[in-house]
């Protein structure tokens, strides 16, 4: 047989701890994850959409004359991936794996906005709708004088003492926020925001947020300068709402490829997806091939590692070879230093300066680039970058939805804190608008060296302190951990400063 039909969670997870590289091992394929074997699997199974799959064709084989052939009627064309979704028994996807011109076939899967802690910050709740058809009276949101939230702080994106930005400002650096909408009424964003598509609701609606969590994650990014509410890392860029998510923080994998497919389509340079769900292929996920192509045509995209205090090596897209994953960690006071307060998240005190172990992904794993059998500073981690991700001030819709619905999770019209590596992503995300707007040529591949090449070394595990401790000391270019050929933790990742290079 030619091609694949993917497997179960049980068997694909069997096949997984035979396939990674455990003490001694030696890969010679880049698609290949060098590691250590896993002690455990993963706390979950993949959500799985019964009798709806995504079709990979094979490169040539053009897919209107064999989604005819086959008499399919496709829930979604693609064009990152030459392929397609449709809904079809399992006998009927047994069939399509078997034709010689296909590619792959995997069942679509449930995604989610990755859902935050219970304390700090409970997301629980499914009310709100999709927003209103009109903008109400958001004069409210107006509130004035304008905050610093401690994330933007931190990353070094605005002077917390004059309340300017450091450098660049990510000004016209198109950015997708792929989530569950914006409020496009927002007066802090709705300056910044230039389009988007609705890919969720029916009849060609705006792409109106009816969750909140999208909004939250464009206010980090690109919040606008002025003298109200907060500011967002990059207050200038040019922010599209691409809806792929609905009212209760859920989708489709199937829609999000789709919302990655429109944001190469319609030139986006960033993509931020502070989603996911438990995956199994080993990075090979439909969502990895978009992915990669996505980032073949110039698109930095940037992914949150996930919500589960486990390794995102089983999530999709945090373990997709080409993204740019972020996890989390805990920064109360926008500054180093371990001086900031404390939390308690989970029943899991949270201190200053550390990694959100009480939520956070990690990885111990590294993409064989080179296919050497060896970790190098010529590969790629799995997790890219860390960020603050614990009590982040942003945006909120200005409109009753799911998380701020006194039966939801209860938090404030126009602004409020949120909890998540959803939340660490776009720190990073707004980073890269920074970066392009300086590095307007560069490529996906030297936005994240120019980012890792500045970045501080971060090992979580060990609280910095004012004086001594590797996050203190700018990590040196090339250099792939704090020391030796392999991470010290799994809490590892390097951490970016705007104002290491001015940008």
């Amino acid at each position: 047989m030619n091609s694949r039909l993917h497997l179960s969670s049980k068997v694909a997870t069997a096949l997984l701890f035979l396939a990674l590289v455990g003490a001694g091992g030696s890969v010679s394929l880049a698609q290949v994850p060098l590691g250590p074997t896993p002690s455990a699997p993963p706390p979950g199974q993949q959500e799985v959409i019964r009798d709806q799959f995504i079709v990979e064709l094979k490169p040539g084989v053009a897919p209107d004359a064999f989604i005819q052939a086959h008499g399919l009627v496709p829930l979604f064309r693609y064009t990152l991936i030459n392929g397609f979704a449709a809904r079809m028994s399992q006998t009927a996807a047994s069939r399509l794996a078997a034709d010689s011109r296909v590619q792959s076939v995997s069942p679509d899967l449930i995604v989610r906005a990755f859902p935050q802690p219970s304390s700090p910050g409970n997301s629980g709740g499914t009310g709100g709708g999709g927003g209103p058809t009109s903008c109400p009276d958001t004069s409210s949101a107006q509130i004035p004088p304008q905050q610093i939230p401690t994330g933007v702080q931190r990353v070094g994106a605005i002077d917390a003492t004059t309340g300017t930005s450091t450098g660049a400002t990510g000004f016209n650096v198109r950015t997708a926020v792929i989530d569950t909408g914006i409020d496009l009424c927002h007066p802090d964003l709705k300056e910044n925001i230039k389009g988007g598509v609705n890919l969720v609701d029916k009849g060609g609606k705006p792409p109106m947020d009816g969750n909140g969590h999208g909004t939250h994650v464009a206010g980090i990014i690109g919040a606008a300068a002025n003298n109200f509410g907060v500011v967002g890392v990059a207050p200038k860029a040019s922010l599209y709402a691409v809806k792929v998510l609905g009212a209760d923080g859920s989708g489709t994998l199937s829609t999000v490829i789709k919302g990655l497919d429109w944001a190469a389509q319609n030139g986006m340079r960033v993509a931020n997806l502070s989603l996911g769900a438990f995956d199994f292929s080993l990075g090979s996920s439909s969502l990895c091939s978009a992915v990669t192509n996505a980032v073949a045509a110039g698109v930095t995209v940037v992914v949150a590692a996930g919500n589960s205090s486990f390794e995102a090596l089983f999530f999709t897209p945090a373990n997709c070879r080409d993204s740019l994953t972020v996890s989390a960690f805990v920064d109360s006071d926008g500054d180093e230093g371990n001086y900031g307060s404390s939390f308690t998240i989970s029943g899991i005190v949270q201190t200053d300066d550390t990694f959100a172990n009480a939520f956070s992904n990690y990885s111990n794993y590294c993409w064989d680039l080179n296919g050497d059998g060896v970790c190098t500073a010529s590969d790629k981690l799995v997790i890219s970058f860390t960020a603050p991700g614990v009590q982040i001030l942003s945006t909120m819709p200005t409109y009753s939805v799911t998380l701020n619905d006194p039966n939801g999770a209860n938090k404030s019209l126009n602004y409020d804190y949120l909890t998540g590596t959803s939340m660490a992503a776009p720190h990073v995300a707004g980073l890269a608008a920074r970066y392009l707007e300086t590095h307007p040529s560069a490529t996906p591949a030297q936005l994240r060296a120019g980012l890792t090449a500045v970045a501080k070394c971060y090992g979580g595990t060990n609280p910095p302190t004012a004086s001594s401790h590797p996050s203190d000391v700018p990590f040196p270019s090339g250099a792939l951990t704090c020391s030796g050929p392999w991470p010290n933790d799994p809490d590892f990742a390097w951490e970016p400063l705007a104002h290491a290079l001015g940008f």
